[in-house]
């Protein structure tokens, strides 16, 4: 090859390899859409109009870190395991394990996004002695829809031994507590306090000292 030739051969070849340099590095980041819940403060929830929380902003660094662009959209709860469950969505958080989710969903079990512990609230003046979940058998207990708390305590439920009140969120069984709709709610400790101080009725509930659920990790 003469050399005349051979500069026509590598000019070609520099050019073919900035094109497709060029083609890289306009394309668009693969995409990654998953669902949460707008109302779990301090992980999820909207304030402003925008979306914010602790979760979320995890789960973008994970996507910036892995070169995704994250489509995260904001669904109630019923509605997130529903739409994972028939494959209309890439991933959802954040989902205790049960044998029913496990078969539709992969869980990412290296590492949690958040450590959880749902424990019993009742009014100030109302406690009562909690071990088991039979000593729950007598109590109206609110209870966000489609939150799964344990095999045994969900066993419980759908076998009527359970009294439950489904509310859409933790602030709205607040609420429900502090009226007398219900006796006992369940919720996540930090978002129960989260949700309490926001009400500024912090003082006229109290928390019983037994998880009735400690899970590590929930993804």
């Amino acid at each position: 090859m003469s050399l005349k030739m051979n500069y026509k051969y590598l000019k070609s070849l520099l050019i073919m390899t900035l094109c497709l340099f060029s083609m890289v590095s306009f394309a668009k980041k693969p995409t990654l859409t998953v669902l949460t819940q707008p109302n779990f403060p301090p992980f999820s929830f909207e304030e402003k109009g925008e979306m914010i929380g602790i979760d979320i902003d995890v789960i973008h660094e994970l996507g910036d870190r892995l070169n995704f662009e994250i489509i995260m959209k904001y669904v109630p709860w019923k509605r997130l395991l529903k739409t994972l469950e028939n494959g209309r969505t890439d991933a959802g958080f954040a989902l205790f394990y049960t044998e029913e989710r496990a078969k539709y969903a992969l869980y990412a079990t290296l590492e949690p996004i958040h450590y959880s512990s749902f424990f019993l609230f009742v009014k100030k003046g109302s406690e009562f002695k909690f071990s088991r979940i039979q000593d729950l058998y007598n109590k109206k207990i609110g209870l966000q829809t489609s939150f799964s708390i344990s095999d045994e305590f969900d066993i419980a439920v759908k076998e009527n031994k359970i009294n439950i009140h489904n509310a859409y969120s933790n602030e709205n069984n607040i609420n429900l507590l502090l009226k007398g709709r219900v006796d006992v709610i369940i919720g996540h400790e930090i978002v129960t306090y989260y949700n309490a101080a926001k009400l500024d009725v912090l003082e006229e509930i109290s928390l019983l000292p037994i998880p009735v659920a400690k899970k590590d990790p929930p993804i």
